[in-house]
């Protein structure tokens, strides 16, 4: 549980120095290092997590395309119920697209594949194990969605909110984070850099 918070802490540090640096550099990096460092230190743990199957790339594949349709159908909706979503959207985008296409393309898989490491990986793994499963996916989303609070936007801790339930619910449905890591892949790939919401 210690180590699960230190990670939480490093997160909350990257989002912290975002509108500095950039969500990219400052959370791309702490995704990076601490996913490092879990394949380094708990690798006996974590390495079957990532052992792939056909069903499961398939399933990660199919509910991340589910959730590109939900998100946006529920766009329009929001942005007519809450006018100033489309404002947060555009702000997020501005700082989402600070790379280059051709190069968030290239960071996004090692960026993902880190943040699932710490958060359905080591942190969701520590809360399993202290408090059992139904509050592991409740308490993991929670603080998944709050470290990303320094990052200034409400809107991506919605998001975060929502996208983390998704993405814990799989993991604690399969026991595995092949589905996650293929399913925020596909999300992350489509909103944010092929099929925008709105323009950056």
């Amino acid at each position: 549980m210690a180590a699960a918070c230190v990670l939480a802490l490093a997160w909350l540090a990257g989002a912290a120095l975002a509108g500095h640096y950039g969500i990219w550099l400052s959370l791309g990096s702490v995704a990076v290092f601490c996913g490092t460092l879990l394949l380094a230190f708990d690798a006996r743990r974590l390495l079957p997590l990532l052992r792939p199957t056909a069903a499961w790339v398939a399933l990660g594949a199919g509910v991340g395309v589910a959730m590109v349709l939900a998100t946006r159908a529920l766009y329009p909706v929001a942005v007519a119920l809450m006018p100033s979503v489309a404002a947060q959207t555009a702000r997020l985008y501005a700082a989402f697209h600070a790379l280059s296409r051709p190069a968030a393309m290239a960071a996004l898989v090692p960026v993902v594949v880190g943040e699932e490491l710490v958060w359905r990986g080591a942190v969701y793994g520590a809360l399993v194990r202290r408090w059992g499963t139904p509050l592991a996916i409740g308490l993991g989303t929670l603080v998944y969605a709050a470290a990303h609070a320094p990052v200034g936007s409400p809107l991506l801790v919605l998001i975060a909110a929502a996208c983390g339930l998704v993405w814990s619910l799989l993991r604690a449905a399969t026991r595995s984070l092949v589905p996650t890591l293929i399913c925020h892949v596909v999300w992350d790939a489509a909103v944010l850099i092929i099929w925008p919401l709105a323009s950056g």
